[in-house]
């Protein structure tokens, strides 16, 4: 694997830090990460109404074993039903159907857990020159007229 693609920093850098080739190293392992594909952001719904949230998920080399949303910034979360991969390296499909209680703006966050436990982080992991490894948390808004 030569180049200088697919690298990240042996260790933490301050956001912006020029990092000398020979501080890199090569990524080995892909992070657990989500992706809300259904309601696109800017979604209304109506009062009442309930409606389907739908996505993928991946873990690299490993299997999502679990997948939750939130409506409420992460306070509580939901599991959502989650489909096998179709091979070791797919990803996976969730869904789940939500009503939100009322009137206003919500952001529905998505977390993926992978089958050693690790959950996708709330916000951006540490900074890297070219953005590797990004796995924060996917959300989108929607409002409930």
């Amino acid at each position: 694997m030569g180049g200088k693609s697919y690298r990240v920093p042996k260790n933490t850098v301050v956001p912006g830090a020029k990092v000398p080739d020979e501080d890199y190293k090569i990524i080995e392992s892909m992070p657990v990460k989500s992706l809300i594909t259904f309601p696109k952001t800017g979604a209304i719904v109506k009062p009442n109404q309930e409606f389907e949230v739908r996505g993928h998920a991946w873990a690299g080399d490993l299997e999502v074993s679990e997948m939750h949303i939130s409506i409420d910034y992460g306070a509580s979360w939901t599991k959502c039903e989650l489909t096998r991969p179709i091979n070791r390296l797919a990803w996976q499909h969730f869904k789940t159907t939500l009503t939100l209680p009322e009137k206003g703006y919500y952001e529905i966050w998505a977390r993926a857990t992978d089958s050693k436990g690790k959950m996708q982080p709330m916000v951006l992991p540490a900074w890297n020159p070219k953005g590797y490894l990004n796995n924060a948390c996917h959300r989108i808004a929607v409002k409930r007229s």
